[in-house]
């Protein structure tokens, strides 16, 4: 059997705040929690969490809440707190001679994790993965597992937005005892010198070993085009020691294959297979691409031997209505809208970024700037980068491995040292892509001397001097612009917090989009820029401080909508002839309008209702056209040309009142996995389909089938409405629903109504996919730890009370199945044992094997059942009520006749908590 993974995302139970345990003070409480599986409280097996919520992952609580001036400016001042999730799971009973892994994806802020009773590991990244090997704690059949997580939201990681939450994928690994390590395999492709396009695919798989004695194992690798292998190798991995891991590299020749490219983004599989026997026991496979990378200090950046300007844009990693539990469809949308844009770069700022974001940069052919959280070389800190390196490597979209942003220590021998030793870390483990950072400031001859290319934030005409002054070093703007502006806003507003949309608000460091591209237009040797942001994000909400709740830097807002940003920097990024105009065309009669014509040609022509306004040069960055025009409701259009031909155009329509809603999808089909999201972007329009710009109903999300609202936005940075209603305003025309399908979805329709307005109902096309393979979820109680006293001759009290600081009159007991007591071979002896009540309701406990000649079953205090006759099978008990949060008080006394037993007698098995099914 091989590996098998499982998708841990479903049925968890959430609780918002800290917990607290009555008897948490107590001595026995403290004894006893500080024993391998005894954890006391939340982080135990048997906390009682039936009233808590029942959440999906990813999940983001930080967003669900509220928003308060005493918070964080830097985190958009929503509330911030500390919670707890639990989930208890079944394993099935072919997994236990496997090794049992849970890799958390994301945990923010700072996690501890339990499994079992026991702290198993603790985070203190919300960015990089946390693996936990769990199989020595695992149970498996009908013996339940419990995973706690306690997430501490208080802590400050970044100045941006972090969220709080397991706000990315869980999954759960069981592996052969030897296997493929956790991000094991490396297939790094190189070029054969004075070839055009023949390949050696050099591969470096980590093996494990978790048997205690040495194997011997074959390993095949090969390279795979869809299903076709395309070549492959087949070879002995030599002596892998017990207990230990081992390094194997092997190398495939590769002939001609098709370039991975950012026009043409094509993947291969490399897959490994690790085979004892003859039998394949582990398989793990990648995705990669061939493509070169170079970095001329005079020519710029190259890939696949072309030079090309890398037309970055710089992003945090929520979206509006999820906070950063973005789901994997909504990463693959945010890409898309930045291709759509002309965009062929992404930076990761300032932290790695989810798995399924890079994946989607792989599919849709985008570069990537990989960043680490902390520029630091304590061991902690390696370790995380390393954990990113890992991941990460296999990505053919990532060219550039990011150290540092703007660190006070980047100019100083203390910041190379530090930056040196980082170096050397990635390039062990990955030397085929750039090492650098986002260096801030003039060089002074400290980190930016150990960077393969040097990443400059903001000071673009410094660079010009650097350039001379270094000349074997290449550079590119790794943070640029900064320039600000609020959606559908045409005139800046300061008490109003709101910024125009004419590319001319800029923070004082920064630079307007215009600018900047004439910068690296004109400047060979400047690689290309990294734009903040393609995105607003919460926090940071520059130059304003409260009631803004996010930034204005965004080429497009929250939501993704457009701004006029969006517009300026396409005309600067692609070729294909363009022409916007802004701003809309709803104002008052006779009022004089600044209208500006966005262009990539020659020139532009402007028309009102079929007039001619006239025609006038451009360049988008040095004469970008604009005329005062009196307002004048109907059509403002404009023509643009190149050699004298119209080869674009473009019209503002003047709307009239709100009459009906009009919704836009980035697609009409959601798979019924549980987790697809669909965008459903809304507008309203008047009578003649004209969308009002100026638009603020509310509207209404109404869920009709098997789907639900997962979040809402409008892109407003200023806005405290709640994210998680199925409800929002818009704002400038526009808001935004992601809608999510519920596992196993047959049908959605999605009903979006307004006061006064015609409302408008679109069907999802359902598709059926195989479902994700999950736990199941345990709905029992079971009950393996009891404690138990000494033998007596005389009947004891089985009620007895014990002092709290009395530890050893009866020791601890973890019953196993068909396993009885040994001494207990006569006489009178008392189990006990405590457990939470789930819910109320009426209760037996299940006897899966008892051996005794006599017995009395005790709950809090009350005789529940008796047993009078030598006995050893199962039992059930008659039932009893209890009430939820209550806690049982479980005595049972039991008499062995000597002359019945040999081999010991007792509780030879977990005993079950079962609650009554009541009838239908």
């Amino acid at each position: 059997m091989q590996r098998t993974v499982l998708n841990m995302d479903f049925e968890w139970k959430f609780h918002l705040g800290d917990v607290y345990s009555d008897d948490s003070k107590s001595h026995s409480a403290s004894y006893t929690s500080c024993k391998a599986g005894a954890i006391q409280g939340a982080g135990g097996k048997y906390w009682n969490d039936t009233e808590w919520r029942t959440v999906d992952l990813p999940h983001d609580y930080c967003v669900e809440g509220g928003f308060s001036e005493d918070e964080l400016l830097s985190h958009g001042y929503k509330e911030r707190k500390n919670a707890w999730y639990r989930k208890t799971f079944l394993l099935d009973e072919a997994l236990e001679d496997k090794e049992i892994y849970v890799c958390f994806e994301g945990t923010a802020v700072n996690a501890e994790f339990y499994f079992n009773g026991s702290l198993m590991a603790r985070s203190f990244s919300a960015y990089n993965e946390t693996l936990i090997n769990i199989t020595d704690r695992a149970y498996f059949g009908d013996k339940a597992n419990t995973l706690a997580v306690y997430i501490n939201g208080s802590p400050i990681e970044g100045w941006w937005y972090e969220g709080a939450g397991i706000y990315r994928h869980v999954r759960l690994y069981a592996k052969d005892k030897v296997h493929i390590a956790h991000n094991g395999i490396f297939g790094k492709p190189v070029l054969r010198e004075g070839s055009k396009n023949d390949w050696s695919l050099n591969i470096e798989t980590t093996v494990e070993n978790s048997h205690y004695t040495h194997i011997d194992a074959v390993m095949r690798v090969a390279l795979l085009d869809g299903e076709n292998v395309i070549c492959e190798n087949i070879g002995c991995i030599g002596r892998c020691e017990g207990d230990s891991s081992l390094t194997v590299c092997r190398s495939l020749p590769v002939y001609d294959p098709i370039r991975w490219d950012i026009d043409s983004p094509k993947l291969y599989t490399l897959q490994v297979e690790l085979l004892k026997n003859g039998k394949v026991v582990d398989e793990d496979s990648v995705r990669i691409g061939f493509r070169t990378i170079h970095a001329d200090p005079d020519r710029g950046f190259f890939l696949n031997e072309r030079p090309i300007k890398i037309k970055g844009t710089c992003n945090h990693q929520d979206h509006a209505g999820v906070g950063v539990a973005v789901p994997d469809s909504i990463h693959h949308y945010r890409i898309q809208r930045l291709k759509e844009l002309g965009s062929n770069a992404y930076r990761c700022a300032h932290n790695p970024p989810a798995k399924e974001l890079l994946d989607a940069c792989d599919e849709l052919g985008m570069l990537v700037m990989d960043e680490t959280r902390h520029f630091e070389s304590s061991d902690e800190q390696l370790a995380q980068l390393e954990i990113m390196v890992r991941r990460d490597r296999n990505h053919p979209s990532v060219i550039m491995w990011s150290l540092l942003n703007e660190e006070p220590l980047q100019d100083t021998e203390e910041g190379a040292k530090i930056f040196r030793r980082m170096k050397s870390l990635v390039n062990k483990l990955d030397d085929s892509r750039f090492v650098t950072g986002g260096h801030s400031g003039v060089l002074m001859g400290g980190t930016e001397s150990q960077m393969d290319m040097v990443g400059i934030n903001y000071h673009l005409t410094q660079s010009q001097e650097m350039h001379k002054r270094y000349p074997t070093l290449s550079f590119f703007g790794s943070e640029t612009n900064s320039a600000t502006s609020t959606r559908g806003c045409y005139k800046t507003d300061m008490e109003k917090h709101i910024l125009n949309n004419y590319d001319e608000e800029v923070v004082a460091w920064g630079q307007s989009v215009r600018d900047a591209w004439d910068f690296v237009r004109t400047n060979d040797y400047f690689a290309g820029l990294f734009i903040w942001t393609g995105f607003d994000y919460r926090g940071e909400p520059t130059p304003f401080g409260w009631p803004s709740v996010s930034s204005q830097f965004g080429i497009m807002d929250t939501c993704g909508f457009a701004k006029d940003s969006f517009y300026f920097n396409k005309a600067c990024f692609t070729d294909e002839s363009m022409v916007h105009l802004l701003p809309h065309w709803n104002w008052n009669e006779g009022e004089t309008v600044r209208v500006m014509a966005v262009s990539n040609c020659e020139e532009v022509e402007l028309f009102l209702n079929g007039r001619s306004l006239g025609k006038k040069k451009s360049d988008i960055c040095t004469n970008t056209p604009e005329w005062n025009v009196k307002f004048e409701a109907g059509t403002l259009s404009a023509r643009a040309y190149r050699n004298g031909v119209c080869v674009a155009t473009a019209e503002q329509k003047t709307a009239g009142e709100p009459y009906a809603i009009r919704l836009s999808l980035n697609t009409d089909t959601i798979k019924n996995d549980g987790h697809d999201t669909v965008i459903v972007n809304a507008c309203v329009v008047d009578k003649n389909g004209v969308a009002v710009p100026t638009a603020d109903n509310l509207l209404h999300f109404e869920i009709v089938g098997d789907g639900f609202v997962r979040g809402v936005g409008n892109g407003d940075p200023n806005s405290h409405e709640a994210e998680v209603l199925p409800e929002r305003r818009l704002y400038n025309g526009l808001c935004q629903a992601l809608i999510s399908s519920m596992l196993g979805a047959e049908n959605i329709s999605v009903r979006v109504w307004g006061e006064g307005l015609k409302e408008v109902t679109v069907n999802l096309k359902v598709q059926k996919v195989e479902p994700p393979r999950c736990p199941a979820t345990a709905k029992f109680r079971d009950i393996e730890d009891f404690f138990m006293s000494e033998i007596t001759e005389k009947k004891p009290d089985a009620l007895i009370s014990l002092d709290d600081n009395d530890m050893n009159s009866f020791v601890p007991l973890k019953v196993k199945q068909g396993m009885p007591q040994p001494d207990f071979c006569h006489g009178w002896r008392i189990y006990k044992t405590t457990v939470d009540i789930y819910s109320d309701g009426e209760y037996m406990l299940m006897f899966r094997q008892i051996r005794c000649n006599k017995a009395e079953i005790y709950v809090n205090g009350a005789l529940i059942d008796t047993i009078d006759e030598y006995t050893k099978a199962s039992f059930d008990t008659a039932t009893f009520k209890a009430s939820s949060g209550q806690r049982l008080d479980i005595r049972i006394l039991l008499y062995v006749q000597k002359e019945s037993t040999q081999r010991g007698a007792g509780i030879e098995a977990k005993v079950i908590l079962q609650e009554k099914k009541k009838s239908v």
